[in-house]
């Protein structure tokens, strides 16, 4: 398969954020969070003279999960992030050769992601500039089912892969009115993937040091190749 690109379109509906001050000035931040998401999975192949294109095929979500850990003592800190995502979706689709003809077609895509990684913030504060580094991997299966719709076998294509890129980035946070602030972050990943962006803006408000809520929107965009079985 070629130029497979992954595009994880994200709006956050609630982000629940507990904070603590322990083992001397350190802070930590454990933020398990919901998100409304949505996916397009654009695939195309090309043997024999003919290939399969769909795009948008999924949109229906069947798992999500979401968590983010911090600590930070003074200027340095670590951070780790988990996204968890399992979605299907089918249609009916006119295909090329060498299938030429119309087709059920049933796509299921798990994803997960996880990065691991550190920040610097000059301020030596949560509020300001804080540049990021680390790790993130990213875990996709995926499978195809094409069952012709005048009857015969359903066909069933497997792949999955796993890319493991270094991102750098930053992020900037701004509070205002008291318990008000506003996030906004942007990096960029490579590696094993062909590119990787990231970008998030979201507002918050906290409730006090325990407790907040944010809103916000994520957009994800991966381009990686590999190869599905049959």
């Amino acid at each position: 398969m070629k130029n497979n690109e992954l595009a994880l379109l994200s709006v956050a509906l609630i982000l629940l954020s507990g904070r603590a001050s322990a083992a001397g000035d350190t802070e930590w931040l454990v933020a398990p969070y919901l998100w409304y998401p949505g996916i397009s999975l654009n695939q195309s192949s090309d043997s024999g003279g003919g290939g399969i294109s769909a795009s948008n095929l999924l949109e229906k979500t069947d798992a999500v999960g979401m968590i983010r850990i911090e600590a930070a003592r003074n200027k340095w800190g670590f951070t780790l992030d988990y996204i968890y995502l399992s979605l299907s979706d089918e249609g009916v689709f006119d295909l090329p050769q060498p299938f030429n003809g119309t087709f059920n077609l049933r796509a299921e895509l798990s994803v997960s992601v996880l990065e691991a990684g550190g920040f610097y913030r000059p301020s030596g504060s949560d509020s300001g500039i804080d540049y990021l580094f680390g790790l993130r991997t990213i875990s996709t299966e995926k499978t195809l089912l094409v069952t012709p719709q005048i009857g015969g076998p359903t066909q069933r294509f497997d792949g999955d892969a796993d890319v493991t890129d270094v991102f750098l980035g930053a992020r900037y946070l701004h509070r205002f009115a008291g318990r008000w602030d506003l996030t906004i972050r942007g990096d960029y990943s490579f590696g094993d993937s062909e590119g990787t962006m990231n970008l998030l803006g979201s507002a918050g408000f906290r409730f006090n040091d325990w407790f907040g809520m944010n809103l916000g929107y994520r957009f994800t965009n991966s381009e990686f190749e590999d190869t599905i079985g049959g």
